[in-house]
């Protein structure tokens, strides 16, 4: 997780490019249809892995990860400037640990069911 900015970085134009794409589905339903349908997909799928494999957080602890890590990539791409003054990894780290702990995990995740 921790490279995961570095990898992001390393294609910043595709990154980036996506980001038009969810901007451009905001204007264009169905694009925004087809936009939601493969990103809800691929955020259960990742949810779901997490899970499956007993790592900690629960699928509420992975869904607040990856909505927060998703600000810090935005801002990474556009305005890296606001990360500056930050270790990104230590940020990562310390967002994993608030936010990915064992006694945090919900009752329900054996069963599959997205809150």
């Amino acid at each position: 997780m921790r490279d995961l900015l570095a990898r992001m970085r390393g294609d910043r134009a595709s990154n980036l490019a996506m980001l038009e794409l969810r901007l451009e589905a905001t204007r264009r339903p169905e694009l925004h249809a087809e936009l939601g349908e493969f990103l809800t997909a691929e955020h259960r799928e990742s949810v779901d892995y997490h899970v499956e494999a007993g790592l900690p957080g629960g699928r509420t602890g992975v869904a607040l990860l990856y909505f927060a890590m998703l600000g810090m990539v935005i801002d990474d791409l556009t305005v890296p400037e606001i990360l500056a003054p930050y270790s990104t990894d230590d940020l990562i780290g310390e967002l994993a640990a608030r936010l990915l702990r064992e006694e945090d995990a919900d009752p329900g995740a054996e069963a599959g069911v997205l809150p």
